[in-house]
């Protein structure tokens, strides 16, 4: 399990998805963009690992639910 850094703010989330953002529709990146705004409007801002898991569920078309079960499969939860 890889370790990603701590963040602090809405800018340094926006800034790891913008990293992400080729790999995506326009759509799911606006759709991520409003996820990770309403996280960090409860002062909680998604690290690289948390935004990884956002594009999973975008490129392979998994809910929620599946998306948990592969994170304790790797012992990420």
């Amino acid at each position: 399990m890889q370790k990603y850094p701590e963040v602090y703010s809405l800018e340094e989330s926006l800034a790891i998805l913008d990293k992400y953002k080729g790999q995506i529709t326009q759509d799911q990146y606006e759709q991520n963009v409003s996820i990770i705004g309403n996280h960090a409007i409860e002062d909680i801002f998604l690290n690289e690992s948390d935004i990884i898991s956002l594009i999973e569920m975008d490129t392979e078309n998994l809910t929620a639910d599946e998306m948990i079960q592969r994170l304790r499969d790797k012992g990420e939860l």
